[in-house]
């Protein structure tokens, strides 16, 4: 039986991920240095929802969903088994989340804090979130995939419980709904910051925690198997 994947290719997942976090990152820094990023963080945030006219807004989707191919592409390579293709793009999409952030604070000392609003995506409506949050997210997933699949080598998958399949779902589903709920908020704001919700997020990601955590658990206790 094979391992469906090797070391080499399993370091090849984090080399292009992190590659992918520079160039997005040096995008940015780009886009800075043409005038954007000015005034305070709610102006910086409120400039980039106004500014995107219809023909931007689109063009800008596009870029993201063609980010998510790019990212797609190596995790359906990476292995013949489509639980390892799930989990390859799984640990893609941390790492190059974090990096891209870490690229970011190393090349313009952006952001200034854990606290630091972004806009995190535009599909289908902008989400916004202090940057901690999707660094939690993009940490436990690169964490969850690499174990998952470091475990998986010398054990047999089984698919996981319905009730970690409910809670993952459900925390995932509270996350989103953190990112995107005051989206209008921020636009009509004038001086002050408005609230996150964080009540949403930090249960939401208390849930997922706990559903990556029995997952783990349970492949831990699947007897080791010999592949050859």
């Amino acid at each position: 039986m094979s391992r469906a994947f090797s070391w080499l290719s399993f370091l090849a997942l984090w080399a292009f991920a992190a590659s992918m976090g520079l160039l997005e990152a040096a995008v940015v820094v780009y886009l800075r240095a043409l005038g954007r990023g000015a005034g305070t963080e709610l102006a910086q945030v409120q400039e980039l929802l106004r500014t995107l006219d219809t023909r931007l807004l689109l063009i800008e989707r596009q870029r993201e969903v063609v980010t998510i191919v790019m990212l797609l592409v190596p995790a359906f390579l990476f292995s013949e088994r489509w639980a390892y293709r799930v989990l390859a793009f799984v640990l893609l999409f941390g790492v190059w989340d974090v990096t891209y952030y870490a690229f970011l604070r190393r090349m313009i000392g952006w952001p200034n804090s854990w606290t630091t609003l972004d806009v995190l995506f535009l599909i289908p409506s902008p989400w916004i979130a202090p940057v901690v949050c999707p660094l939690l997210i993009a940490g436990t997933m690169v964490v969850f995939a690499g174990v998952y699949l470091v475990l998986a080598r010398t054990r047999a998958i089984k698919s996981p419980h319905l009730g970690a399949w409910i809670g993952m779902a459900v925390g995932a589903a509270l996350v989103l709904f953190s990112f995107l709920y005051g989206k209008d908020a921020y636009v009509s704001a004038t001086d002050q910051l408005p609230r996150f919700g964080w009540a949403w997020f930090l249960g939401g990601y208390a849930l997922l925690l706990i559903a990556c955590g029995v997952i783990l658990i349970q492949l831990y206790r699947e007897p080791k198997a010999r592949f050859f």
